[in-house]
């Protein structure tokens, strides 16, 4: 009789175990996860000025044209500047990325941001990526690109 308790106990044994561990494994997880840097703050800058509004000038033909620096600074949850994000631009006829240095600064030169004749404002999209412990982390912005006499 003492064997065939054995075997019926068996199944619930491995099972206890089996929980045990899928427990042990996501609080690993979970420690990796939010252990690690993240982006949680960024200072966007337009030709040296802290904004987030391009002033495109209207041309003859029409068009509303653009051409300067964007300057972004990405910081961790810390304050710390976060260097390796990728940040991307897009919209408003340009596609250009960057990745910020050591000092977590990326500059990137956009050439004939354009809002078509009778647009008077657009955006762009800014995405930064920052490749995380486990997965890749992804934040939004938008500069706003308006028509200036």
């Amino acid at each position: 009789m003492k064997e065939d308790g054995a075997v019926v106990g068996l199944p619930l044994y491995i099972l206890i175990t089996v929980v045990v561990a899928a427990v042990a494994l996501a609080a690993i997880l979970s420690f990796m996860v939010t252990s690690g840097p993240s982006i949680t703050s960024w200072v966007i800058e337009i030709n040296g000025n802290q904004t987030k509004v391009i002033k495109a000038q209207t041309q003859a033909n029409g068009m509303a044209t653009w051409s300067g620096d964007v300057t972004i600074t990405i910081y961790d949850q810390n304050g710390h500047p976060l260097p390796n994000v990728k940040v991307v631009l897009d919209g408003c006829g340009i596609t250009e990325a960057g990745q910020t240095d050591a000092q977590g600064k990326v500059t990137i030169h956009l050439n004939n941001v354009t809002l078509p004749s009778g647009v008077q404002q657009d955006e762009i999209q800014v995405k930064m990526q920052y490749p995380g412990l486990i997965g890749e982390q992804t934040k939004t912005d938008t500069l706003t690109v308006i028509r200036s006499a």
